[in-house]
């Protein structure tokens, strides 16, 4: 057995599963392997305190390479967005609530207050017109406007961490 108390323990046989399941930038995998490196040293000492310091930037690598891949996927399509109709008629609906709305405004309290809600109206036109676009249209048109700078190869765990991982499994059984 290795010394340490049994959460200390579990607390590192979930992290080990977390590196071996993550699937980080291929950038990333050095820093593990030292992260690793000092985990292994910290199992040695069998000091808990040394354990779960050691174990903390190993966790943290995994949870930003899990972050990082939902982030390099947030520019996709969502999987249960239902698909809109384009709608033709929504800019005429649009330009007709507007012109109301200003109208009232006018009848209400003058130019002042028909200025206030030419404001309102604006955001009510936009919105129709937003409408005569699919999910889809959209989404293509805001790749185009914002270009995102593609994320590095996103890999499993080399060979180098899967012996470190199984190294570090064993130290730990025993």
């Amino acid at each position: 057995m290795s010394g340490l108390p049994p959460a200390v323990a579990a607390e590192v046989r979930r992290v080990l599963g977390d590196v071996a399941a993550a699937r980080l930038a291929s950038s990333a995998w050095p820093a593990v392997v030292t992260d690793l490196d000092r985990l292994r040293a910290a199992i040695d000492t069998a000091e808990p305190e040394q354990v779960t310091a050691a174990l903390l930037p190993v966790s943290r690598s995994t949870f930003e390479g899990k972050v990082r891949g939902r982030l390099a996927h947030a520019d996709g399509p969502a999987a249960m967005v239902v698909a809109t109709k384009p709608t033709s008629a929504l800019p005429a609906v649009g330009i007709v609530s507007a012109a109301l709305l200003v109208g009232i405004g006018y009848l209400l309290g003058g130019w002042a207050v028909a200025a206030l809600t030419s404001v309102f109206a604006l955001f009510i036109f936009g919105v129709a017109l937003a409408g005569t676009h699919t999910t889809k249209e959209r989404l293509d048109q805001r790749a185009v406007a914002v270009p995102v700078a593609a994320p590095d190869p996103v890999v499993t765990a080399p060979p180098e961490v899967a012996a470190a991982l199984a190294d570090l499994e064993e130290r730990i059984s025993g």
